[in-house]
């Protein structure tokens, strides 16, 4: 609901969810960033994050929303939290990946993207952001190969509008 554009109605739901529910707890973690209310995504994902030390998940989903946010250090930094924990995890590297890049590191990009490819070889994001990586690097043939990858997998809609805005532009 709130990634929907439906904070309000998100907040009352979560408002009903337990504190002792650390999947609602992250939910809540959630809907505090769709805000932009930063201090209390902290404070929630703080909270979920001392509960379970050893589960990387939530750690995940934290560094998630520091990328969306914005503060790409501290979501790096994050991610390589969660990548010492659950080391065979592909979404943190995945998204270390997307931060590098919005770092202008695309070429320290491509080493997380060819871990993540080990622990998740079918997801299309993954390749879709791997090609960019390698377009902005300046491999144009690597590029076009995980684009072309990317394009026989699953994608959302913002996806594959992006997987066509970079094929249009970038051939």
């Amino acid at each position: 609901m709130a990634r929907n554009g439906d904070v309000k109605s998100a907040e009352s739901l979560v408002a009903l969810t337990a504190i002792d529910c650390d999947d609602c707890v992250e939910a809540r973690a959630m809907v505090a960033a769709e805000k932009h209310d930063w201090a209390t995504m902290r404070h929630w994902y703080a909270l979920v994050s001392a509960r379970t030390p050893s589960i990387p998940y939530f750690d995940s989903s934290w560094g998630e929303a520091l990328l969306r946010k914005g503060d790409l250090d501290a979501a790096i930094a994050k991610f390589a939290s969660v990548n010492r924990k659950g080391p065979h995890f592909a979404d943190p590297l995945e998204m270390w990946g997307e931060a590098l890049i919005a770092k202008n590191r695309s070429d320290l990009a491509l080493t997380k993207f060819e871990e993540a490819d080990k622990y998740a070889p079918n997801w299309g994001r993954l390749h879709l952001k791997w090609g960019e990586a390698l377009y902005w690097s300046g491999d144009k043939t690597g590029a076009q190969k995980q684009f072309a990858i990317a394009r026989t997998l699953d994608l959302t809609p913002p996806e594959k509008s992006q997987l066509a805005r970079m094929r249009g532009v970038h051939g």
